[in-house]
């Protein structure tokens, strides 16, 4: 209090005003990782809402007296065993993919989240309830998670989102232990302590802004690992069902043509190599930007 003014904390912490550096966007711009894995990641996007207006063909209409043609002028990816143009359904797969991505990731991030930041403040017993329960759901590999959940649910995509997005709590929690940890003990927590902030205002306010960089990270990095769970959920038959044009489903339905007509399956397995690729590349590269060792001023 000073002359009957209150004063309230900002967040002084390395993360906020960094971020918001015209330095740091240059940097990101100058950066080849950002620039070719932010280019894919926003054509998939583009292919994504744009799905109606690019697919040549219905995705769903099954033709068969075009069964399993090789890739011609018209049917650039080939057709499937119904008929179905394989380059529609890939178009239309990408709006799929990304949305499990995006509801997994979320799922995974906001949970995880909130018990990391509890664990790693409130420290005590509440640190020790909740790190051994994510210790314990660390134990047993994400894929087995879920697969557990997906056999509990039934098969179907919205269970294979919500499996695949509680299969990877324990890995936010852990990610988000540890940044609390360090930053719990910074002077500009302490300060705000010292002048009688809240804890809910310390941690929404100056806890969480600082702790943001290190989770765009590993949300970005992960988002690869969700679409590949999802993938390989709706290649067991427990994820997206048929005749949804999901690329892992794909894969499964063509899996009985790999010598015949491998095309059904080259190039959905392409589009999830390519997924998933660019968002590794660019999540190496975001970490890079916001790694302080690999910072590097710019004039």
């Amino acid at each position: 209090m000073t002359d009957g003014i209150e004063t309230t904390p900002q967040p002084i912490g390395p993360g906020e005003s960094e971020l918001a550096a015209p330095s740091r966007w240059r940097t990101a711009l100058r950066n080849p990782r950002i620039l070719i894995g932010g280019s894919i990641v926003l054509l998939l996007v583009l292919v994504a809402i744009l799905a109606p207006y690019l697919a040549p063909f219905d995705p769903y209409k099954i033709a068969v007296g075009k069964r399993l043609i090789a890739p011609t002028a018209t049917y650039l990816f080939g057709t499937d065993e119904f008929g179905r143009d394989i380059l529609s359904r890939v178009i239309y797969g990408a709006k799929l993919t990304l949305y499990v991505g995006f509801v997994a990731v979320g799922i995974g991030l906001l949970s995880g989240v909130a018990i990391g930041t509890l664990a790693g403040y409130a420290g005590g017993w509440v640190q020790a309830v909740l790190m051994r329960g994510i210790d314990f759901l660390y134990t047993f590999p994400d894929i087995l998670i879920a697969l557990g959940l997906v056999a509990f649910l039934g098969p179907s995509l919205t269970n294979a989102m919500i499996a695949v997005g509680i299969s990877v709590i324990p890995y936010y929690a852990r990610v988000t232990y540890g940044v609390v940890l360090v930053e719990r003990h910074k002077p500009y927590l302490e300060a705000g302590q010292v002048i009688g902030a809240s804890h809910w205002r310390l941690i929404t306010r100056h806890l969480i802004p600082n702790i943001i960089p290190a989770l765009i990270v590993v949300s970005t990095l992960g988002f690869s690992a969700a679409v590949l769970s999802a993938a390989a959920l709706s290649y067991l038959g427990l994820g997206s069902q048929p005749p949804d044009p999901e690329w892992g489903s794909m894969l499964a339905s063509g899996r009985n043509y790999i010598t015949r007509s491998p095309w059904i399956l080259l190039f959905p397995g392409m589009a999830i190599i390519v997924t998933v690729l660019a968002f590794n590349i660019l999540g190496d590269g975001i970490r890079d930007l916001l790694d302080p060792r690999q910072r590097r001023e710019v004039r």
